[in-house]
């Protein structure tokens, strides 16, 4: 029996979806540490890898001080994160770091079949697919973003749930080494405050084209913060 033409059509939609990233992709960013250039940071889209039966790219984030900066606060920061192929939530997220004195490995699975989140000691209750930090990143690069409007996540990062909202708060020209750009700003916060402890400690500004990089992004780290800004896509 033939499929009717209708229902042909809609299966070529849905396997024609595009995404403005692709495996290989490599975001080479300039850090600063609390205002000082430090080192470099990299987003990077590995490959495609399948946890629990479902299609994942796995997108790895690291981080590293260099020079001088080295010698008196090291950061070697390495996270890794499984997203699922076609709805861009986690899958596993993997994290390992060490700023200064202060390190922090996890590894959390997701099984979303039995609806829980396990690390290497202990087993959590969720009723939410999760997005961290980086996951979010790529989230929001497939979807429009209206300004004010708020949309709602839930992470869990190995300690403790953490249920947060995100909007766009307006936009700004942001000059970086990659060129200029007009961008969205985008910030997470958590029951109208802010999303972790400090004033401004998250934000993200995501160019206004296609491609939606996030040309900067501002994070919160335990004995600072660190801005990140895009020197290279390859």
């Amino acid at each position: 029996m033939k499929k009717p033409l209708i229902l042909l059509f809609l299966a070529a939609f849905s396997f024609s979806k595009d995404v403005p990233f692709k495996t290989g992709e490599s975001l080479k960013y300039s850090a600063e540490f609390n205002l000082f250039p430090v080192g470099q940071a990299e987003l990077y889209v590995s490959g495609i890898e399948e946890i629990n039966g479902n299609e994942t790219y796995h997108v790895s984030f690291s981080a590293q001080t260099r020079g001088l900066a080295s010698r008196i606060f090291k950061i070697r920061d390495q996270i890794d994160i499984w997203m699922d192929k076609e709805e861009f939530f986690t899958h596993r997220l993997k994290k390992n770091i060490n700023e200064g004195s202060y390190k922090k490995s996890v590894d959390v699975h997701f099984d979303y079949d039995k609806s829980v989140a396990r690390t290497g000691t202990k087993e959590v209750k969720i009723d939410f697919k999760a997005r961290d930090p980086f996951s979010m990143f790529y989230y929001l690069r497939t979807i429009p973003l209206k300004e004010k409007e708020v949309m709602s996540f839930s992470s869990f990062e190995g300690r403790k749930i953490v249920h947060y909202n995100l909007q766009m708060t307006g936009k700004e020209v942001i000059s970086s080494p990659a060129g200029t750009f007009a961008c969205k700003v985008v910030r997470p916060f958590k029951e109208k405050k802010n999303l972790f402890k400090n004033s401004g400690d998250m934000q993200i500004w995501l160019s206004d084209d296609e491609k939606r990089l996030p040309v900067k992004i501002h994070i919160k780290m335990k004995f600072g913060s660190m801005t990140l800004l895009l020197k290279k896509v390859s």
